[in-house]
């Protein structure tokens, strides 16, 4: 939903820009969590208002936040853009010029005081699960423990969850179901980096990065070659 400059403007500020035009993609860009959605309200070609009503009707997904950037002169875009549901609307020439400073005030970050919690025995269990590679048991422990949390600490549980259902799926020499697994957990789990609960993030977070590019090496037609020496143990204090 941005152009080029605004793409190398979030690269610079250490943000992985994804884009997304359709509702589909808008879906699976929700799924991750993202920090900040910047949308293009000027675009003839978005169905943008849908996809904003959609996002912000979904309670797992209101906190993330919606900036809408257009002509600055258009107040019935304007209108338009607060009435779907965006946070705020910008002009263009203030996302040009301000970026860093609307990524500052505008981008989502969670609350990582749970992080010095003791976590939760179901996780414990679910984390000695995955680590015994008992993956669907992962799974189903770890659900438990996400569905019962409504902090946003949730989202580190739902991570690790994700790239036990990955390991799941490349043990079933199912593919696409690991990438997507993965695509979903990589970037919840790097909001608790570098650590959280006694649990080493970045650890899991590079090991999920590796597991990606040798699933990417393979390709579906080779799964079934996947290294099983490269599936994670989860690093935790408890």
């Amino acid at each position: 939903m941005f152009g080029t400059d605004i793409e190398g403007g979030l690269r610079a500020l250490n943000y992985e820009p994804v884009s997304a035009q359709t509702t589909p993609a808008f879906d699976r860009l929700l799924k991750g969590f993202p920090a900040l959605v910047l949308v293009n309200v000027d675009s003839r070609t978005l169905d943008w208002e849908h996809m904003v009503d959609h996002a912000k009707n979904e309670s797992q997904w209101r906190q993330v936040p919606i900036l809408a950037y257009g002509p600055h002169v258009d107040l019935v875009l304007r209108q338009r853009a607060l009435e779907a549901g965006c946070d705020a609307f910008v002009g263009r020439s203030t996302v040009a010029r301000d970026l860093s400073s609307l990524v500052k005030k505008w981008a989502w970050r969670p609350d990582l005081s749970p992080c010095y919690e003791h976590p939760p025995s179901g996780l414990i269990r679910g984390i000695e699960q995955f680590n015994q590679r008992q993956y669907f048991e992962c799974h189903e422990t770890i659900e438990a423990v996400w569905l019962a949390e409504p902090r946003p600490i949730r989202l580190l549980y739902q991570g690790i969850l994700q790239v036990g259902v990955a390991l799941y799926h490349v043990q079933r020499e199912n593919w696409p179901g690991a990438m997507k697994a993965l695509a979903r957990a990589i970037p919840k789990l790097a909001h608790f980096e570098p650590a959280c609960m006694g649990i080493d993030v970045s650890r899991l977070l590079a090991d999920s990065h590796r597991i990606h590019g040798h699933l990417v090496q393979l390709g579906p037609e080779r799964i079934g070659q996947f290294d099983s020496t490269r599936f994670p143990t989860i690093l935790s204090a408890y």
